[in-house]
This record gives structure tokens, sequence and C-alpha cells, in this order.
């Protein structure tokens, strides 16, 4: 017999999962080349990051792992991750337009929700 409590505890299943996100929600999705391979990119990602961005993302997801705001669940906690990238930049007197060539520092700001784009001016207001 199938109790209640086995049928809505069941986790949903997804068929497709976007590459940058994990997204499997979106109903437009499409397959683009990503470095050396081929990875399938909801329509979310597709509008909100350039090519350039996606490969990257990609290389830095399947090279260390997780996914684009895995980490990150509010505007405020990504917030407080992005001051908390600028204040260690500061302490340790690193320019905020090198940020690009800091591997470790962009994978952790993707995991929390903050694109290249963020990045690089939230760091550049926030150390003026």
């Amino acid at each position: 017999m199938i109790t209640p409590e086995l049928v809505t505890n069941r986790k949903k299943v997804c068929s497709v999962e976007c590459a940058i996100c994990n997204n499997c929600e979106s109903s437009e999705v499409k397959i683009k080349r990503l470095g050396e391979s081929f990875g399938v990119v909801c329509g979310d990602c597709l509008e909100e990051f350039s090519d350039k961005d996606l490969e990257l993302m990609h290389n830095m997801f399947t090279a260390f792992g997780g996914h684009f705001g895995k980490l990150g669940g509010s505007k405020e906690e990504t917030y407080k991750k992005l001051e908390e990238i600028a204040r260690s930049y500061e302490k340790e007197g690193k320019e905020a337009a090198k940020v690009e060539s800091d591997i470790k520092t962009m994978h952790r700001a993707f995991l929390y929700g903050i694109s290249p784009v963020q990045l690089v001016q939230g760091l550049r207001m926030l150390l003026e």
C-alpha cells in the first residue's frame, strides 16, 4: 500500500539540468559548446551570461565542483559574500581589476550567485 508520506516526500527527478545553475525548471534549453565538450544551458543562463562567461563557469565547475548560486540563498547573503571578498582584497592590498585572474575567488563568487560582471563592478565600488 502506498501511503501519502511516500508520495509527498518524493524528490522531483529532472531529465535535463542546466550545466551552469543546475536548474531543471526551465522549458527553454539549448545545447552549447562549453570548452572542449557540450552542455545543456537553460534560457535564464543564456540570457544572463555571455558565451565567454558560460565557458569560464562551466570549466570552473567541472574542475572544482558546484554550480552557479549553489551556496547563495538570498540577495543579502550574496552581498555579504561580495563584501567579504572586498575586505579580503583590501586587507591583502590586491587590485579589483585583477580579480579576473584570481580563480579561487571567482569560483567562490560563482557558488554564491555572483556573476563575473557583478564581481568586478562590485569590487570596484566597494574598494573605492
